[in-house]
């Protein structure tokens, strides 16, 4: 069995496995689409609130305004019914008065209520955006949490194989290796392949008989026709390369 190729099978192997482990890396939940829809959420919490707050100013003004016209209008009754005046026109002039007055006071009061409906209708918005803001909030921080622990796991055996990977990659020669990397950055990150039949395990064509003597021969760098990827040639009995 040849002794570079087998390590370069083995280099085959590990990266394999360190592309397997950075892909489950980059799988991990890291908690990007909770955070799209915590900031939006955020944003109508706010809306929600400057809109109560607006609510609120808008019906002290109200109480304000209510005051304002209660007072003149009892300045009006106050007039009207003091006995101190007695021309007809001017009575009917400040009954008109009263009159306009309390409509203005039912205007105002109709309008209080409304904004006390809206107000409540706000405050219970906001509670239930509030509650629904704070439950996705502990999801995230628990993704956040699961994603650190398991991307630390994952990181620590990418760092172990790399270790692994580089000192399998001393022992062959950077010609074979060189041409290695080239074969697998073109082919679906495979470079190298164990043959067990008489197909390519790569490409699953049929081998040349011929080619198939050579590697049971023992020789080295030979390749598939088809697709260019490096075959490897292990003997029953041998065991898997070191």
């Amino acid at each position: 069995m040849n002794e570079e190729l087998a390590n370069l099978y083995r280099v085959q192997e590990l990266d394999t496995e360190i592309a397997r482990r950075q892909q489950a890396l980059a799988a991990l939940d890291s908690g990007a689409e909770l955070e799209q829809q915590i900031a939006p959420l955020r944003s109508e919490i706010a809306d929600l609130r400057q809109r109560q707050e607006a609510a609120e100013n808008e019906n002290l003004n109200l109480e304000l305004e209510l005051r304002t016209v209660q007072q003149k209008r009892d300045g009006f009754q106050t007039r009207l019914y003091s006995g101190r005046v007695s021309n007809p026109r001017q009575l009917s002039d400040l009954q008109q008065e009263v009159d306009m007055l309390g409509r203005e006071i039912r205007r105002v009061e109709d309008r209080m209520l409304e904004m006390m409906e809206m107000m409540e209708s706000q405050r219970e918005q906001i509670a239930a955006q509030e509650t629904r803001l704070g439950e996705l909030e502990q999801q995230l921080e628990l993704a956040r949490a699961r994603h650190e622990e398991a991307g630390g796991r994952l990181r620590a055996d990418i760092s172990e194989l790399e270790v692994s990977r580089e000192e399998t990659a001393q022992r062959v020669s950077p010609v074979v290796l060189r041409r290695y990397e080239q074969i697998r950055a073109r082919s679906a990150n495979t470079g190298v392949v164990k043959v067990i039949g008489g197909d390519c395990p790569g490409c699953h064509i049929a081998l040349p008989s011929e080619t198939l003597k050579h590697l049971k021969a023992g020789r080295s760098g030979l390749a598939c026709e088809n697709c260019a990827r490096l075959l490897f040639w292990q003997a029953p009995g041998q065991g898997e390369a070191p």
